[in-house]
């Protein structure tokens, strides 16, 4: 059993308790709502009876009389009250409505009473219905007894109570329907245990046996309405005594009625004198309680003993947790919001050297960094406390005596039921060996290369095409991997021409070739580009050096090259390229308007004032705030929130030049940096926006949504932040002005055009 997850935020309906049962409050506000449908369906009915003349309907019982007309119209009311009692229907007209109908019951109630207390007729009792044969009663035609009078008038009054978020006037509302439901159920035991003298007292006259059951239903239903609050809570309890109340009551309140009911139809039947029926009574009313609490006492005795069981075995799983936490082979950390350590393992605790009291809610992660890992880590912890996971992220830490510490790190954050950030859970490696290990395969990649020069000379085991040409350009020696690239065995390269093995590459290699033949000169890496016969289809990209090869008296007798296809690599190169380009754009784009962000917006600003310090010219700001943005969020949703942030962003684009950037500053806060552009022009395109803004209605919202807009001109010596501040107290200005204006920085008034 666990808590209701979704509680009702409704003055009549409580919230669910941390240890409530979640099934039980449901079936209570569900049998509340079968209360309210048969309250109001026996209104209906016993309207339909004296419409129609139906017997059955107006009265169930010939002897009790019939049901008074307006005691049914106050049934179809109460019942409707009930009915719409829920927060769902708080804000609408079914809401006003049910605030209504509870007044009107007890209207009905304080006529009919006033009419009994001071003897009056004030004609209400046949207004729907004439009643000449005194089917109601005989005194007073149509008009409804003492009791059912004065059962509407603390049922209603408990309807209007419960409705307040006042504990004190929920609690008087349980009172009304406890003490109405009481004096409706000595009623109807005195029906069912035959005692007709109490309908001769004048309380009870002509009480109909249906009214007496409507109303009891009617005290249940509000009863139930709040299965959370007063003494219900214990009823709906997840806890033993929730469990051991919902086994005992029903034996309490239908043990009792049952035996007395036998008990004295065996006296009537004259099957033991008064006496011995009493003593029956009690002695079997004894047996079964007994009965009943020991079978409650042994299932609480099994479910205490399987408790402990449990608790036993959740002890031990956390030893074994928590042994697992402290020792493991890595670090463990939790951080809060301000990055202050909330708990660590001892693990970690070893690797810095600090006792646990040293470091929880005194050290922060940041005060372990060297400075510059400290800024990085803000920027780091940022980001993971609104996205909430970081992998695999490196810092070097100083231990106590001073030394670093290579670490790794990869965290989740934990959130609370509003999801504010909580806390984070942190892994932490420590990555000494590794960062060894990357360092050592540098050192080997560099002796790797330097090498790679050493045995391009070697041509049997070199991984690089090579080849030795003479000066016609015929091939005297080639290795595999050149016979590769040019897609012909090596051996039938032998004594043939550069036209005759890679004619479309011919010319190419002529202009390359000529200063290496011609003046010894070499070609280092150079890059070829063309089709090869094993890949005719598909250009590939091959990189090339050429040497000279000279006899002994200096002269160039042909040239030995080394090719290398680099064509998988180029490819990787333009992705990377590409991909790059792709995450600086993602880097400085808010993802939900698809405008600049806060980062792009201060590269922008610094790049235009230097612009305009250097060579002079115009550059205004505009800052737009939407008016009320929260009262959005609060009414509609962050989801309509964040359509209405979009749909703002796309006007403000519509209404700016190509050569204007556009950014979000944060929350409902925009910006417009706009060079060469004088502070009017500016406030101009300002109120083109608001005035746009303000005749326009965004969906799902039924009224159009303001803006307030500061502008700013860059003045001359002004640094980036200046221009930014200034603009942004002409923005606040216009919000201490009433809104929905445009206000600029050096002005006093507000324009509101």
């Amino acid at each position: 059993m666990s808590a209701a997850s979704h509680a009702p935020r409704s003055a009549a309906i409580a919230s669910v308790g941390e240890f409530v049962d979640d099934s039980i409050v449901r079936r209570l506000l569900y049998a509340s709502q079968v209360c309210a449908l048969m309250v109001a369906t026996v209104g209906v009915l016993v309207l339909v009876g004296w419409q129609a003349d139906i017997e059955l309907f107006k009265s169930i019982h010939s002897e009790l009389g019939a049901m008074a007309p307006f005691s049914a119209v106050a049934f179809v009311l109460a019942g409707a009250a009930l009915l719409l009692l829920r927060p769902d229907y708080d804000r609408t007209w079914w809401g006003r409505v049910a605030r209504v109908l509870p007044w009107v019951v007890v209207a009905i109630s304080a006529l009919t009473l006033a009419e009994y207390l001071l003897d009056l007729n004030l004609g209400i009792d046949e207004l729907l219905f004439l009643d000449p044969h005194g089917e109601v009663q005989d005194e007073h035609h149509g008009r409804m007894s003492v009791v059912g009078a004065l059962g509407f008038g603390m049922l209603g009054t408990a309807l209007l109570l419960i409705r307040l978020d006042s504990r004190t006037a929920q609690r008087l509302a349980r009172l009304l329907a406890l003490a109405t439901g009481a004096m409706l159920l000595m009623g109807l035991l005195a029906f069912l245990y035959g005692k007709s003298s109490l309908y001769a007292r004048p309380m009870f006259h002509g009480v109909a046996l249906h009214t007496f059951a409507a109303l009891l239903l009617l005290a249940i239903g509000i009863l139930a309405i709040q299965p959370a609050r007063g003494f219900k809570t214990l009823l709906a309890s997840a806890g033993v005594g929730g469990r051991f109340a919902r086994r005992l009551l029903p034996f309490a309140f239908a043990t009792p009625l049952a035996l007395a009911w036998l008990r004295m139809r065996g006296e009537q039947a004259g099957l033991y004198p008064a006496g011995i029926g009493v003593d029956l009574m009690v002695v079997t009313m004894v047996a079964i309680f007994v009965s009943v609490i020991w079978w409650n006492a042994r299932l609480l005795d099994v479910a205490d003993t399987k408790s402990r069981q449990a608790r036993a075995a959740l002890r031990e799983y956390a030893d074994e947790m928590a042994d697992l936490y402290e020792r493991a082979p890595c670090g463990y950390h939790s951080l809060d919001a301000d990055g202050v350590f909330v708990r660590i393992n001892d693990t970690e605790l070893s690797w810095l050297g600090y006792e646990r009291d040293e470091v929880v809610g005194k050290l922060a992660f940041r005060d372990l960094l060297t400075p510059e890992n400290a800024n990085f880590f803000e920027e780091v912890f940022k980001t993971f406390k609104s996205q909430g996971e970081v992998k695999d992220v490196e810092f070097e830490i100083r231990r106590k005596d001073g030394s670093a510490m290579p670490i790794s790190v990869s965290a989740t954050a934990v959130r609370d039921a509003a999801g504010r950030f909580v806390m984070s859970r942190s892994t932490v490696f420590d990555i000494t060996e590794r960062r060894l290990a990357r360092q050592a395969l540098a050192r080997v990649n560099e002796q790797v290369r330097q090498r790679l020069m050493e045995i391009e000379q070697i041509y049997r085991y070199a991984p690089v095409g090579l080849c030795t040409l003479n000066r016609e350009y015929r091939y005297l020696r080639i290795n595999e991997r050149m016979a590769q690239i040019n897609g012909i065995p090596a051996e039938a390269h032998i004594g043939k021409s550069i036209w005759e093995i890679v004619p479309h590459l011919a010319d190419q290699l002529v202009e390359i070739y000529r200063p290496v033949c011609e003046r010894g000169e070499p070609v280092v890496e150079v890059e070829i580009h063309g089709r090869t016969r094993q890949d005719p289809e598909n250009d590939h990209d091959f990189l090339a050096s050429y040497f000279p090869l000279k006899n002994g008296s200096g002269e160039v007798i042909g040239m030995t090259g080394a090719v290398l296809d680099i064509t998988e690599r180029k490819r990787t190169e333009q992705a990377l390229r590409e991909s790059e380009a792709a995450i600086r754009a993602l880097s400085l784009t808010d993802p939900l308007t698809g405008l600049a962000n806060r980062r792009r917006l201060d590269e922008a600003v610094r790049s235009e004032v230097h612009r305009v310090q250097r060579y002079g010219g115009h550059l205004s700001v505009v800052i737009a705030d939407l008016d009320h943005f929260k009262r959005v969020n609060d009414e509609h949703g962050h989801q309509v929130g964040d359509s209405v942030l979009h749909e703002f962003a796309c006007l403000i684009r519509t209404h700016c030049r190509d050569t204007d950037l556009v950014a979000r500053f944060g929350g409902e806060e925009f910006v417009i940096l706009m060079p060469e552009v004088g502070a009017s022009d500016a406030q101009a395109c300002a109120q083109r926006i608001r005035t746009t803004l303000a005749q326009t209605v965004i969906p799902p919202l039924t009224l159009p949504i303001t803006a307030s807009f500061g502008v700013a001109e860059y003045v001359p010596d002004e640094s980036e932040g200046s221009l930014l501040r200034r603009a942004d107290k002409a923005l606040y200005r216009g919000k201490a002005a009433g809104r929905n204006c445009v206000v600029l920085a050096e002005a006093e008034a507000c324009s509101s055009g």
